[in-house]
């Protein structure tokens, strides 16, 4: 819901070469045992895993594999379901045959978990990484921070797979394929394993455009811009919310939202009591359009700043529409 700004490229490489050398060991490991260990059940190689697990040995493809935008991520998707999960059976109708390709794709994708999962994202520290973004609120959501505490007691990062783990585990260690995120969106019933490839297109907050998603006040009565009666209340209004269909249903926004009207309503009380020429008395103190922004909302005005605080979309989508500022 919104923008994660580009990182540098020397974040990019360094990422890189941070995490390929350990990725590349594990391969090469497999290789030579011929099998691994998950969860308590020993997975023999096959020659057609081992073509696959190979060609994460080109560090040119390994490299694109980790460093690919969200665009270049989608055709990697779809050119690798194409060349080996895609069945070649799909009229012959034998059930046999459709088993026997289910069985051998979740035996390809436990072999590139123990790679990309255990020895790549595993490896990777995840509070530098979220630092080095510096995303302080969820994107998805916008309402809440990307930092909660572990069962240790110390502050843990929340990251999500925007093309989840369990179902695309080449891209686990992939860093556009990481989203600093909340609890709630990363799990609790909300993105959890959803298939955000096939059925659930949900926009990477990577690609998310201005004013893609928008905030706007509902009015419940035809007195709702009489401003004279400041008289709002909570059922004088409503929150709507626009933007990709996916996002809404996936993160539950419209719902969420709901519950945050004490902020509208705050600023509706606001529209009332700090007319615009209470806003033109302050400029005569000196006070810059931003510092007044902050002081009146206690919010950010520049998109690139809308991560620092929580509701801070809502915050600034309602306050340009009620002309506050």
């Amino acid at each position: 819901m919104i923008q994660i700004s580009y990182p540098e490229d020397t974040i990019l490489e360094k990422f890189y070469n941070d995490y390929r050398s350990e990725i590349l060991r594990r391969i090469s490991v497999i290789k030579k045992q011929k099998k691994i260990s998950w969860k308590n059940k020993s997975y023999s190689l096959t020659k057609k895993i081992i073509k696959i697990i190979e060609k994460f040995e080109d560090e040119e493809y390994l490299k694109r594999i980790m460093l690919s935008p969200p665009n270049e991520l989608v055709k990697i998707i779809q050119k690798y379901k194409q060349k080996y999960e895609e069945p070649r059976f799909k009229n012959i109708g034998i059930q046999f045959f459709y088993n026997k390709f289910f069985d051998e794709k979740g035996t390809i994708d436990i072999f590139l978990r123990s790679i990309f999962e255990k020895y790549g994202y595993d490896e990777i520290d995840k509070l530098q990484f979220i630092k080095n973004i510096d995303l302080k609120t969820c994107p998805y959501c916008n309402r809440q921070y990307t930092f909660t505490i572990n069962e240790e007691g110390s502050v843990k990062p929340e990251i999500d797979h925007f093309y989840p783990k369990s179902l695309y585990p080449f891209l686990a260690c992939s860093y556009f394929n990481l989203i600093p995120s909340c609890p709630t969106c990363n799990g609790f019933g909300a993105k959890e394993s959803k298939d955000t490839y096939y059925n659930y297109p949900i926009t990477n907050p990577y690609k998310v455009k201005k004013d893609e998603f928008k905030f706007s006040v509902s009015p419940n009565n035809i007195n709702f811009f009489n401003v004279e009666n400041r008289k709002y209340d909570f059922d004088s209004f409503e929150i709507e919310l626009y933007g990709n269909k996916a996002n809404l249903e996936v993160f539950k926004l419209e719902a969420l939202y709901k519950e945050h009207k004490d902020v509208v309503l705050e600023l509706l009380i606001k529209k009332a009591y700090y007319p615009k020429s209470y806003v033109e008395e302050l400029k005569k103190f000196g006070f810059s359009e931003d510092e007044i922004y902050r002081y009146l909302l206690c919010n950010y005005k520049s998109e690139e700043d809308l991560h620092k605080r929580p509701l801070s979309k809502l915050v600034k989508d309602i306050s340009e529409e009620l002309g506050l500022v």
